[in-house]
């Protein structure tokens, strides 16, 4: 019964500590938490009996409830000193990191001109727009499990030149690209090596195809604390009005130091977005590519050729590509979680097991299976989507507009795009017209609220007070703290070596020979005398010299009302200390 009040109150402490919407701040919950724990040992312990078997650390008598709130008080008291040390340290030591930062920005800077080592001062780790992010090598692992949890925060703004661009859009589908990757290892995708180059303006990505219609927009977007700023634009951008560029890979270019940050990024672009839906009444052949192209990790190579044979006997490459995209759209399901509980390959795990994932895993399948056709193919992140205001002519993209997609590379087109995501349940963004008199977020107070929202606030960890109030109650703690171990200390109660109450107070050096005896295997029984105890010990080898000595003083303070002599009771604490550890070997417990 007693285990079973423990596992309850540990349990009770991991659902305080886990939180609930609504619920108490951290540092409530954590000493509600410190609370359970105690008391459920203080239970627990409450009907364990003291081990016969003296051993180094013994307790000399049993716990009580009183102890285990002593216990309890001690550890708040540590846990509210720690709060106090935590939210006095984060400012300085966040404004120590941006300083830093900003040091070694600067030294970047001055070092960028010309080209550079690929990975040489990638200092940005982590999260960027949305959900994408990437590490320092410009790789991205494919999660083995998801959970993801959207939100409508706004993180983007294309603001288009004119209605008839709007209507170009809304005619196909939108989509903001913020980076491409092409290689795969099986299980992350990354960017091909590159040398890292700076462009400076009049920057030009791809020539402009005359028979298609070029969309001027302008971009608006927060600045990344961590430096992951990467240049965004539509789909198939063409040119861009932004100072400079730095060239970490194909399709992933970082943009300069934002010269305002709580205003963020803001520059033109022109772009000639190109869906595969578009190019269906033309003939479709892939173009020759370069080998991270074409390449599929060997440990999946067998099983997706395999699988691609459902739909390569198809006449032609777009009747392929529509095979495919079908196949991906009927067999599996979306959804943002996937468990995945075998913990295998997560592409395997989508393709063959679960058969469920979000947008990421739909864009690498397909990309693969492109691959096993013979299709060039890599996989793009960015937003799809977004909610239209005509009158700004803005489209805003929210953080559940986040999207991943297939590009495949198409003779005279380049890199188009190949979206396989169920277009059902939110899978792939749609976007969605705001009403007529429904005003559009203005980017720059929007930007400017999500940048002063990224910083860290004076911190209270949740505990719903300021630093100034949990400084007064740690004080108040500090204080009643004291006093209470002040009373315990003068007001214990003298127990027995089995947790018993002594009625009458024992002199020092007697009570200090009884637990010395008790320590080396020769303990005084209740209803024993000491002079029955000292003549138990002469008739053993380890009888110490200083029994009769201990007698006589006893009995003429006991029963004669001789004066107490410290002298006298010095010499016996000592000559038992020294008794003790003659008779362990030196050794003390």
């Amino acid at each position: 019964m007693r285990i079973l009040f423990l596992i309850i109150a540990i349990a009770g402490a991991y659902l305080l500590l886990r939180g609930w919407p609504d619920g108490p701040g951290l540092l409530l919950r954590s000493c509600l938490a410190v609370a359970a724990v105690v008391g459920g040992l203080a239970v627990w312990g409450m009907g364990k009996h003291q081990s016969n078997q003296s051993t180094c650390m013994a307790s000399l008598r049993k716990a009580s409830l009183l102890d285990y709130f002593s216990l309890g008080l001690v550890i708040v008291f540590i846990e509210a000193c720690f709060v106090v040390f935590i939210s006095t340290l984060a400012q300085p030591a966040q404004s120590f990191a941006v300083m830093v930062h900003d040091h070694v920005a600067k030294i970047n800077d001055d070092q960028s001109s010309g080209t550079k080592d690929f990975n040489a001062d990638l200092t940005f780790s982590g999260d960027g727009s949305g959900p994408w992010i990437f590490k320092n090598n410009l790789e991205r692992d494919l999660p083995q499990q998801s959970n993801h949890q959207l939100t409508n925060k706004p993180e983007a703004f294309v603001e288009l030149a004119s209605d008839d661009d709007v209507q170009v859009l809304l005619n196909s589908r939108i989509y903001l690209s913020s980076f491409a990757f092409s290689q795969f290892n099986g299980t992350a995708w990354s960017a091909a090596p590159r040398a890292r180059t700076v462009q400076k303006a009049p920057i030009r990505f791809a020539e402009q195809a005359k028979d298609r219609p070029a969309i001027r927009h302008r971009v608006y977007h927060a600045v990344n604390p961590t430096g992951q700023n990467v240049f965004t634009a539509l789909h198939g951008a063409i040119t861009t009005d932004a100072s400079t560029l730095t060239r970490l890979a194909e399709s992933v270019y970082l943009l300069p130091e934002a010269e305002n940050t709580n205003a963020g990024y803001s520059y033109s672009a022109i772009s000639q977005p190109l869906l595969l839906s578009n190019l269906l009444d033309n003939e479709i052949v892939p173009t020759a590519a370069t080998e991270e192209e074409l390449v599929i990790p060997m440990a999946l190579r067998e099983r997706l050729q395999k699988t691609a044979l459902a739909f390569q006997n198809q006449p032609d490459t777009a009747s392929q590509l529509l095979a495919l995209k079908s196949y991906l759209q009927n067999n599996y399901q979306y959804s943002l979680e996937t468990t995945n509980k075998s913990g295998t390959n997560p592409l395997v795990n989508f393709l063959y097991t679960e058969k469920r994932g979000y947008c990421e895993h739909f864009a690498t399948a397909a990309a693969m299976l492109c691959r096993a056709i013979g299709i060039p193919s890599r996989i793009a992140y960015g937003w799809s989507g977004g909610r239209l205001y005509p009158a700004q002519k803005m489209f805003v993209f929210r953080a559940k507009d986040a999207h991943a997609w297939t590009e495949i590379k198409i003779q005279g087109y380049g890199w188009v795009i190949f979206d396989t995501t169920p277009p059902d349940n939110n899978a792939r963004p749609e976007t969605v017209t705001a009403p007529a008199n429904e005003k559009a977020p203005d980017p720059s107070e929007a930007l400017s609220m999500d940048q002063q929202e990224s910083v860290l606030p004076e911190m209270n960890l949740g505990t719903h007070i300021n630093q100034a109030k949990l400084l007064t109650i740690l004080g108040i703690l500090s204080l009643c703290s004291i006093g209470f171990l002040v009373l315990r200390y003068f007001k214990k109660t003298k127990t027995t070596l089995d947790g018993r109450i002594i009625p009458q107070s024992q002199a020092g050096y007697l009570l200090q020979f009884k637990q010395t005896c008790a320590t080396l295997g020769y303990p005084m029984p209740l209803g024993r005398t000491l002079r029955q105890q000292i003549i138990y010990l002469k008739n053993t080898e380890r009888a110490p010299e200083f029994l009769d000595t201990l007698l006589t003083y006893h009995y003429q303070r006991t029963y004669a009302n001789a004066e107490k002599n410290p002298t006298v009771e010095k010499q016996l604490h000592q000559a038992i200390r020294q008794w003790r550890r003659s008779s362990s070997g030196g050794k003390t417990c």
